[in-house]
């Protein structure tokens, strides 16, 4: 039987920060509450905020910027609260392993949107790929028009449980699809790979749209593998 192990207050203060960054979606780069705003919301004191942010420093989870505030670091998307308190990292998957799960989600979710979708649906479609393609030859905004598209589509596909985890899983690369500018600079196949998709399901051809959808994040996966690599930052995602 294993001891019961004690908490210590500034241990169950890492905690429930943690909880506050996962019930707030905060991502890294996002700023956190000072020790006063942390100290009134958890209603402990400013000592025990002080050493739960020193350990959660230390740990390399937030990083503080004199006059600005502190800040969630790229360990904090794949750090945990282990089984005797003490921080954790998570396994990591690579970009292929993401992919291999996303790209079949992706293909069924516009296999459904493709029978569900409703005209006002296929409408609000069709002005995303219109507003994704002037962001494109504008070279400004254009990852956030992307990602409102497959978002689009799973949200026509009717299924909770695909959106949630395509969210999911476009999150674990968000940090790498402004980077794809430099590695695609001639972004015109994605800008008509969208516009296949759209005719696609406005024609509720099922089998068209989930094979230009497959080709899409094929293409996808090639050109954040690539980032991955050439940033030799970590052969690595966060899980």
């Amino acid at each position: 039987m294993k001891a019961i192990k004690r908490q210590s207050l500034s241990e169950q203060v890492v905690e429930s920060i943690f909880k506050y960054i996962k019930d707030n979606n905060l991502k890294a780069g996002d700023q956190i509450p000072t020790e006063s705003e942390f100290a009134e919301f958890f209603q402990v004191s400013r000592t025990s905020i002080r050493e739960a942010m020193k350990a959660l420093s230390i740990n390399g989870v937030v990083s503080s910027t004199p006059g600005k505030g502190t800040f969630l670091q790229p360990k904090a998307m794949n750090t945990v609260i282990g089984e005797d308190g003490t921080l954790q990292t998570q396994a990591r998957a690579t970009i292929a392993q993401i992919m291999e799960i996303r790209t079949p989600l992706e293909v069924l979710a516009i296999g459904l949107a493709a029978q569900r979708g409703t005209e006002k649906d296929f409408e609000e479609l069709e002005e995303i790929t219109h507003q994704y393609r002037e962001a494109v030859l504008a070279k400004a905004g254009w990852v956030q028009w992307g990602t409102k598209f497959h978002t689009k589509i799973a949200e026509m596909s009717g299924n909770p449980l695909l959106i949630s985890n395509l969210r999911f899983l476009g999150d674990t690369v968000e940090q790498y699809r402004e980077n794809m500018a430099t590695f695609y600079e001639d972004k015109s196949y994605y800008i008509e790979s969208h516009k296949r998709i759209c005719e696609a399901l406005r024609c509720r051809d099922v089998e068209a749209a989930q094979a230009e959808m497959q080709r899409h994040m094929h293409m996808t996966e090639d050109v954040l593998s690539m980032i991955v690599d050439e940033k030799n930052a970590t052969e690595f995602l966060p899980h």
